[in-house]
């Protein structure tokens, strides 16, 4: 039986010095993976990390006194997720064109937060080469947004949901003007 191995380990090293070295595999350009998606109609990519799931729009429960950038709320795995109009919060208008069908669910510790989609365009990857740090968006957008990707003709926007929930918008649904009561009587 020990012929059998040392044959063998013999038929490895002779293979081994007749057989030319595997060539390194080329070394890959870094890229960036996320989702891309539609908010007002503005073409948008969101890291996974930042992405809990894209579902279909639950049913809502209107909440009375919010704007009209709250669609109200809707259960969500046990819980209560607030769903928000990103039309409206993005646009300040709605959109024009069909219902919204799809919702961007968003989760920081201890908040999670729904947001319609004008569109979902699915998983992308791209070249970091391609990343920009100018934003030509304007409004929450371009603040709510970590520069974005060039791709032709089209920039993506790269969401960043920090920004989103430091920027407060999210925490003010009230349907009342942001001034105080009393300033706004004479």
């Amino acid at each position: 039986m020990g012929g059998a191995f040392s044959a063998l380990r013999a038929l490895h090293e002779r293979h081994a010095r007749g057989s030319p070295a595997l060539p390194s595999p080329p070394a890959g350009e870094p890229t960036w993976s996320g989702a891309a998606i539609g908010i007002a109609g503005v073409p948008l990519v969101i890291a996974h990390r930042d992405v809990e799931t894209i579902t279909a729009l639950p049913p809502l429960t209107r909440i009375p006194g919010t704007g009209n950038r709250v669609l109200g709320v809707a259960a969500y795995q046990g819980d209560l997720l607030p769903v928000f109009c990103g039309d409206t919060l993005f646009g300040q208008r709605l959109s024009p064109g069909r219902r919204r069908e799809y919702c961007l669910v968003i989760s920081q510790p201890g908040l999670h937060v729904g947001l319609t989609l004008s569109q979902v365009r699915g998983n992308v990857t791209l070249p970091l080469s391609q990343r920009s740090a100018d934003i030509p968006l304007q409004g929450l957008l371009a603040e709510c947004c970590d520069g974005g990707f060039r791709r032709g003709d089209e920039f993506l926007g790269l969401l960043d949901s920090g920004l989103l929930m430091a920027s407060g918008v999210l925490g003010d649904t009230s349907a009342q003007p942001a001034d105080p009561v009393e300033d706004a009587v004479p």
